[in-house]
């Protein structure tokens, strides 16, 4: 498929050269292999590396604005520089859906809907401005400052879009990519048939993003997940080199220049053709994708009902309880790389499992899904102290234990009864019945426990730095413990309030700071009975 322009008038311009390739066979090799590297570098930068979404796009983002500035200020097509442009824009892309995904929560239906928009939207001003969309045009640097927003916003929408059929939707990276791969030889058909070449060659631009990542996907995930589990690492590097090698290859023969001077399309004449193609297009891909995510939706949706009881109502968890148990034990053992790797396992379970648990509760999946959030935020700090990924992975058995209640009677990996099995402050961590809502809160009555003994010594010494450390252990536990009983929760959180309240007057009143840590304890107790 190439995006051959319309009949041109030739602009007699020594500056006007490409700043694009030729589109060849060459052309989607190396966008296939860009696309898969995003998918697979983002990880690698995020996980394996342990920046984190934010530390990785500030470095991506950082990556890509100097060699946008190069790029804008080469007169021609230059290989090395343009494909490296293009990986780092899928590395970006894929962080930009990432963050509004994983950090701010938003549903990836959402996140497909507004870059279709602002995909929709660049190309209406691009075109409204100069009279074409081909990248044949590409030889000023408002054209070229459109082109880099649609590459921008087709690898965010083929991120999104992708990862709501591969995850949200149940199918797995190796369907999705069929999926795409047939949609793409259907629109090269319709090219041959008479379908518009420039029509013709966004559709597949967009589309080889989801293949591409639904290939890297494939090839990292580990084997239990539905991949070859060649891992992130591996399959970023071998990408990276085939793109260095089929890159250096055009450099050196420079199959993909165009020689001589750009031309300049004329503009259209009141022809209606591929406006109207545009619309029949977008109606039959709308049609079909809508549909097409309703009918797995309701399919989803009656396995829910299917498989959810009241003792059961995400079916069995005992998958997650058991990584999470395995975290525990490595933690006590010291073996933090050995839990990390587990944290992996947890989150691709859990993202695996989504399309089928959601749908069962979505409010008891929404608790585990925070809990299990904090469980990874915690265990990937390098700072954090192992008392926090502790009582965090506590929390998390203790939320499984209250959703999955055979889980409560049914005994550890160890063999030992419910009973015996225990956290760290010597408490049972499975033995969780209805009368303990938000699970273990052993953490916050050590907390007000010391800052009593402290005022019965006589002394204010080191109340406020108490006070501060049950306010920051509280802050941090909201997200996990609020979903499990709001109610429960607000009445925690008055009581923390009111010892914040009287721990940090002036001047203090320790009468009052007692009684306050005694209503405080009270509450923890009736909460949390030992």
């Amino acid at each position: 498929m190439t995006d051959a322009p319309s009949t041109p008038a030739v602009v007699p311009a020594r500056a006007l050269l490409s700043k694009v390739p030729q589109v060849t066979i060459f052309f989607w090799v190396i966008k296939v292999l860009c696309t898969t590297v995003g998918e697979t570098a983002s990880d690698f930068l995020n996980v394996n590396m342990g920046l984190g979404l934010t530390g990785t796009s500030v470095a991506t983002a950082a990556c890509l604005a100097a060699l946008l500035v190069v790029q804008f200020r080469v007169r021609k097509y230059t290989p090395p520089i343009y494909w490296l442009a293009v990986v780092l824009v899928s590395v970006f892309g894929t962080l930009i859906t990432d963050i509004l995904t994983d950090s701010l929560h938003f549903p990836l239906e959402a996140s497909t809907v507004i870059f279709s928009v602002a995909l929709g939207v660049t190309f209406a001003v691009w075109y409204a401005n100069e009279r074409t969309l081909s990248i044949h045009s590409i030889f000023t640097p408002r054209r070229e400052a459109f082109y880099w927003l649609a590459i921008l916003f087709t690898f965010a929408l083929g991120t999104a879009a992708g990862d709501l059929v591969a995850e949200k939707l149940g199918l797995g990276y190796l369907v999705t990519g069929l999926i795409v791969l047939g949609v793409i030889a259907v629109s090269g058909i319709a090219w041959r048939l008479g379908l518009h070449p420039v029509l013709a060659f966004w559709i597949a631009y967009i589309l080889t993003r989801p293949l591409g990542a639904s290939l890297g996907d494939y090839l990292s995930q580990a084997r239990a997940d539905g991949g070859l589990g060649l891992g992130a690492t591996v399959t970023s590097a071998v990408f990276l080199v085939a793109i260095f090698v089929v890159v250096v290859y055009l450099g050196l023969t420079r199959k993909d220049v165009t020689e001589e001077a750009a031309t300049r399309e004329a503009a259209p004449s009141g022809r209606r053709g591929p406006l109207l193609q545009v619309v029949v297009v977008l109606v039959l891909l709308l049609g079909l994708g809508v549909t097409g995510y309703f009918a797995r939706s309701a399919q989803l949706s009656g396995q829910a009902a299917a498989s959810s009881s009241s003792e059961h109502p995400l079916g069995d968890l005992s998958p997650f309880r058991a990584l999470a148990q395995g975290m525990l034990t490595d933690l006590r053992t010291g073996d933090l790389p050995a839990s990390k790797a587990k944290a992996d396992a947890l989150e691709r379970a859990w993202d695996v499992g989504q399309p089928r648990l959601k749908p069962m509760n979505p409010d008891k999946w929404t608790s585990m899904d925070n809990a299990i959030d904090d469980v990874l935020k915690k265990t990937r700090s390098s700072s954090g102290a192992i008392a926090a990924k502790t009582a965090s992975l506590t929390a998390l058995v203790s939320a499984i234990d209250v959703i999955d209640r055979s889980n409560a009677e049914a005994p550890a990996a160890s063999g030992a009864p419910p009973s015996e099995r225990v956290a760290d402050g010597g408490r049972p961590v499975a033995a969780l019945r209805p009368d303990r809502p938000l699970g273990d809160l052993s953490a916050f009555r050590t907390i007000a426990e010391d800052m009593r003994s402290r005022l019965r010594a006589g002394g204010q010494a080191g109340i406020k730095a108490k006070a501060d450390a049950l306010e920051k252990a509280w802050d941090e536990a909201q997200g996990r413990l609020k979903p499990m009983s709001a109610g429960s929760w607000t009445r925690m959180d008055d009581a923390i309030d009111d010892v914040l309240k009287k721990a940090r007057s002036s001047p203090p009143d320790p009468a009052a700071e007692a009684t306050s840590l005694t209503d405080l304890v009270a509450v923890i107790d009736a909460l949390d009975p030992a």
